[in-house]
């Protein structure tokens, strides 16, 4: 045997449970063998290790995950529960991302795929030394090489690339001049570009790629208003680096740019025009504002005092806030980007379900 009748027959079973539910519309639903996630805290689910609680570990330590149902205890997603590469598995038919590199040390199935994504990475090093995306890519490509992923899951496999500015935030200086800005977009744009490059020459077969979502309306960007309006330099720099990332990336039919910057600002920054406001926008009372705030402007979410006294707030309606923290959405703000996306994704993997 070669190893992948397990695989078909799964398919099979798959297709046929499908199609009988599904008769009547004759739809059919496209079989993935993987998911390989790569990028930073928008796709992370435990990557990063726990040790004492720090802005950079924060995600392993109450409040977060307080709200993901079965799972009360946090699970190293920067989120009150779900993250996106949650809706992407959901997208394909799955429960959750898979499971973590970190986690696959040792004790690696080859079953549903791997997730590479460690919160604060981006294309470059940056001071809390997450593991770059080209690092990411080099470890799964050992995976390949060592015979932990099997190449032929491959030939049906998805991946996504969730580069989300950690780059801009930690590194460039965005107080410099255009072009000195321009010059560093290219460049950060160029290493996504070569990094989907590089999962298509290892064989994946589709890969998604996270365009930037407006930075401006991070609440870390809206505090100084009173989280009452979005700053205009920041959404500005995520407009030239999509423009230019969606030139490099030439998308056809095998790389597809997942338009975040849409389905943010339908919610996030909406027409002022009360008859144009998109209906998924009116699901949220706080826009700008997160669930989970910091009393010091330059604290962070989960942040305790010396007698572990909370050193932040957390409203009692997570499902009426699009962010969680100071740049991360609730599930709920995930739940509503992907709700938005999710149709054109599923026409890109083909799936219909």
């Amino acid at each position: 045997m070669n190893g992948r009748v397990p695989a078909i027959l799964l398919s099979l079973i798959c297709f046929l449970t499908l199609s009988a539910s599904h008769v009547e519309s004759a739809r059919t639903f496209h079989w993935y063998n993987a998911l390989f996630v790569f990028g930073d805290s928008f796709a992370d689910t435990g990557n990063f290790p726990k040790s004492d609680l720090s802005e950079v570990t924060r995600q392993w330590y109450q409040p977060y995950g307080s709200s993901h149902g079965f799972l009360q205890d946090p699970t190293g997603r920067f989120s009150n529960s779900y993250v996106q590469s949650d809706f992407i598995a959901k997208i394909l038919g799955r429960s959750e991302a898979p499971q973590t590199y970190r986690a696959t040390k040792g004790n690696y199935a080859d079953n549903l795929g791997v997730n590479f994504a460690v919160g604060g990475a981006g294309v470059f090093e940056v001071p809390r030394k997450a593991p770059t995306l080209a690092t990411q890519i080099d470890s799964f490509k050992k995976m390949l090489e060592g015979g932990d992923v099997a190449k032929w899951r491959l030939e049906e496999s998805a991946a996504l690339v969730a580069i989300s500015g950690n780059d801009y935030a930690r590194v460039a200086n965005m107080s410099g001049s255009e072009s000195e800005i321009l010059g560093f977009i290219g460049n950060v744009t160029d290493e996504i570009a070569r990094g989907v490059a590089r999962l298509r020459g290892l064989g994946v077969a589709k890969v998604l790629v996270n365009n930037l979502h407006p930075l401006g309306c991070t609440p870390w960007q809206a505090r100084p208003s009173n989280y009452t309006k979005c700053n205009a330099r920041g959404n500005m720099a995520a407009e030239f680096h999509n423009g230019g990332l969606g030139k490099k990336l030439n998308a056809s039919d095998n790389v597809y740019l997942v338009d975040l910057n849409r389905a943010f600002t339908n919610i996030v920054d909406p027409s002022d025009d009360p008859h144009d406001v998109p209906q998924v926008a009116k699901r949220f009372e706080e826009k700008l504002k997160p669930c989970c705030n910091s009393i010091d402007p330059s604290g962070y979410c989960g942040q305790v005092d010396e007698d572990g006294g909370a050193q932040y707030t957390v409203c009692s309606n997570p499902e009426k806030h699009f962010f969680w923290d100071d740049v991360h959405p609730t599930q709920a703000g995930w739940e509503a980007v992907m709700q938005q996306l999710e149709q054109d994704i599923k026409d890109f993997l083909h799936i219909s379900y």
